[in-house]
C-alpha cells in the first residue's frame, strides 16, 4: 500500500479487522474499496454515512476530576475464605501520560452480554449484540499495573459496588477522581448474579441471571423484592470478602516489612499469588502483571493502606448493598474507623429484613412512598449515627422515592455528637458539638440537578446525548459529562469534608481550601427536600 499512490487504496488494503472495534468505520472501509474499484457514488455515500455514524454515536470519553495523583489500574481476582471475588483497583501512582481500556477483559465478550441483559427490552430485540462493541476501544487515563505513587504515604480505602446488571466498569469515573485524590478505590464485581457478566482472569464467566424476573418485577412481588434481598445478603458478604482481603495484604506486607527473610510471595507463570502466613491466606492475581512486579505492587499496597479510613459506597442495588454492609453490627468499627457510606440513588426497598430498623426502613417494595415520618419519641435508627452521603438523582426526586427515609435519617442524624457518636436523651448536642457537627456536614442528602437515575454511574456517559435524553438519563438538556463532574464533585467534596481524604488536587483546590465545602454551593447540586413534619433538615 505504502507504494501505491492512492490513499484510498492504501486504506483498502487495511484488514476489516482493524475497524471491528468501530463498527461505525466500516462504511468507510467499504466506502474506500468502492472507490478503488471505481464506484465513486457508492463510496462516496458510504463514506459519509461512516461520518454521520461517528458522530452520533462517537466514542465516549470516561474522565475523572484532577487530583494529584495519576492513576494506576489492575484488574484482580483473588480467593478469600473459599469463596472468588473479583474486581478492579485504581490507585494512586507515578505521574505517566499512559492509557488503559475501560473495559476490563474484553475477549469475555461484556458489550454484547451488556446488550441482552441492560438495554430497555422494548428495544433489546431489535438491536444487534455488536452495536456496543465500539466501547472496548474506550480508554480511561490510567495506567496499567502503575508503581504506586512515592508521596501518597497513606491511602484510604473506598469499597464500591455496583448496581443491577452493572459491572465492576460501570463507576470508573467516580472511582478515576477518588483515586487521583488519594484513595484506593475497589470495584467489586458481584458473583451473586446480578452483574451483567462477572468475568474471572482464566477466560470463564458468571453470566446475568434472569430468572428473577419471572417473580414479577413490573409491580414487584414479594417473592421478587425478598429474592433481591436475599441477592442484597450476598452482595454485602461480598464486600466484606474484599475487604478481608485488603486486610490480609495489609497484615502480610507489614509481616513481610518485620521479617524480610520469610517468603511471602511466589511467582507463577501467569501472575503471581500473594500468601499470608494463616491457613485461611487469600491468593491474588493480576491481570496482564509480571510475577514479580505483582510482588512488590501487593507489598506497596499493603505497606499504605488505611484501614481507619474505609468508605463503603455503591449506586442503585449497590447503594442497597453498601447500607446493608453498613448495618451489620459486627462490620460498623473496623479496627475503629469513622467508617462512612456513600449511597447513589440506594435501592432501599431491597436491604435485608434483618437490617432493616437499623437503616430506619419498614416498607416492602413502594419505593418509599408510605414511609412515614420518624416520631420524636421513636429510637434513633443505627445508621443515622454512621457519616453518610445521599445523593439522589432528579429523576427519582421527581418521583419522590424514598425522600421520607432520607429526611428522616438526616434528621436524627443531626442530633448525633460527632466526637462521641452518640444521640443524647433530649436528642440534643453540646453547642460545641453541634458546631462541628455543622462545620462538617456530618450526614448530608443532596439532588444532582438534570440527572437520571443512569446518570448517577457511567451509563449515561457510554451513551449518545439523544438517546440519554430518550432514556431519561438525562433531563432538561444536561450532558452527560456534565451531571458526571457533578457526581464526582459532590462525592469527593464530601469524603474531604469527613476528613476521609485529605490530598488535595487541582479541580478540588478551587472548592476546598482547609474549610468544610458547603456541597451545596457546587454547581447543579441541591439539598433533597424533605418530606413530613416531625423530619427537618
Amino acid at each position: 500500500a505504502s507504494l501505491h499512490p492512492d490513499p484510498c487504496f492504501a486504506l483498502a488494503c487495511l484488514p476489516p479487522c482493524y475497524m471491528l472495534g468501530r463498527w461505525q468505520l466500516l462504511p468507510a472501509y467499504a466506502g474506500s474499496v468502492a472507490l478503488v474499484i471505481g464506484l465513486w457514488s457508492v463510496g462516496v455515500a458510504l463514506i459519509l454515512l461512516a461520518i454521520a455514524l461517528l458522530i452520533t454515536a462517537p466514542l465516549p470519553v470516561i474522565r475523572g476530576l484532577l487530583g494529584k495523583y495519576s492513576v494506576g489500574v489492575v484488574d484482580f481476582e483473588a480467593e478469600v475464605d473459599g469463596a472468588k471475588v473479583i474486581g478492579r483497583w485504581l490507585y494512586p501512582s507515578q505521574p505517566h501520560q499512559s492509557s488503559a481500556l475501560y473495559v476490563a477483559l474484553p475477549r469475555a465478550g461484556l458489550t454484547a452480554a451488556f446488550v441482552g441483559t441492560a438495554t430497555p427490552p422494548a428495544l433489546r430485540r431489535f438491536l444487534p449484540r455488536w452495536v456496543l462493541s465500539h466501547w472496548n476501544c474506550v480508554a480511561i487515563p490510567a495506567k496499567r499495573g502503575a508503581a504506586l505513587a512515592k508521596s501518597c504515604e497513606s491511602m484510604p480505602v473506598v469499597l464500591f459496588s455496583h448496581g443491577l446488571t452493572g459491572t465492576r466498569e460501570v463507576s470508573q469515573s467516580l472511582g478515576l477522581t477518588l483515586a487521583a485524590a488519594g484513595a484506593l478505590v475497589v470495584l467489586v464485581e458481584h458473583t451473586d448474579g446480578s452483574s451483567t457478566l462477572a468475568r474471572s482472569l482464566d477466560g470463564s464467566s458468571l453470566p446475568f441471571d434472569h430468572s428473577l424476573y419471572d417473580l414479577g418485577e413490573d409491580l414487584p412481588t414479594k417473592e421478587y423484592v425478598a429474592a433481591r434481598r436475599e441477592q442484597t445478603e450476598r452482595r454485602a458478604a461480598e464486600l466484606r470478602r474484599h475487604l478481608t482481603l485488603l486486610r490480609r495484604i495489609h497484615g502480610v506486607a507489614h509481616s513481610r516489612a518485620e521479617t524480610y527473610e520469610e517468603s511471602l510471595f511466589t511467582a507463577e507463570a501467569r501472575g503471581a499469588h500473594f500468601v499470608g502466613a494463616s491457613p485461611s491466606s487469600s491468593s491474588v492475581r493480576l491481570d496482564g502483571i509480571p510475577a514479580a512486579d505483582t510482588a512488590s505492587l501487593l507489598t506497596a499496597l499493603g505497606e499504605r493502606l488505611d484501614l481507619s479510613r474505609s468508605v463503603v459506597a455503591g449506586h442503585s442495588f449497590g447503594g442497597a448493598s453498601a447500607l446493608t454492609f453498613a448495618c451489620e453490627e459486627e462490620e460498623l468499627p473496623v479496627g475503629k474507623p469513622p467508617i462512612a457510606v456513600v449511597a447513589l440513588d440506594p435501592m432501599v426497598d431491597w436491604v435485608p429484613e434483618r437490617v432493616m430498623a437499623r437503616a430506619g426502613y419498614g416498607e416492602h417494595g413502594s419505593y418509599g412512598l408510605q414511609q412515614p415520618p420518624l416520631q420524636r419519641y421513636e429510637k434513633t435508627p443505627p445508621l443515622a449515627e454512621v457519616p453518610l452521603l445521599l445523593v439522589w438523582s432528579e429523576e427519582w426526586q421527581r418521583l419522590g422515592y424514598f425522600r421520607q427515609w432520607s429526611a428522616n435519617l438526616l434528621e436524627r442524624a443531626g442530633r448525633v455528637d460527632p466526637d462521641s457518636g452518640s444521640v443524647s436523651p433530649t436528642g440534643k448536642v453540646s453547642p460545641a458539638g453541634r458546631a462541628q457537627w455543622l462545620k462538617r456536614d456530618r450526614s448530608h442528602a443532596c439532588v444532582v440537578v438534570g440527572s437520571g437515575h443512569q446518570a448517577l454511574c457511567d451509563v449515561a456517559l457510554l451513551l449518545p446525548g439523544r438517546l440519554n435524553a430518550l432514556l431519561k438519563n438525562s433531563l432538561g438538556g444536561a450532558r452527560s459529562s456534565e451531571l458526571a463532574s457533578r457526581v464526582n464533585a459532590v462525592v469527593l467534596g464530601w469524603l474531604r469534608n469527613q476528613g476521609l481524604l485529605l490530598e488535595g488536587g487541582e479541580t478540588a483546590s478551587t472548592w476546598y481550601r482547609g474549610e468544610s465545602l458547603p456541597l451545596t454551593r457546587l454547581p447543579g447540586i441541591m439539598r433533597h427536600r424533605s418530606a413530613g413534619t416531625d423530619a427537618r433538615y
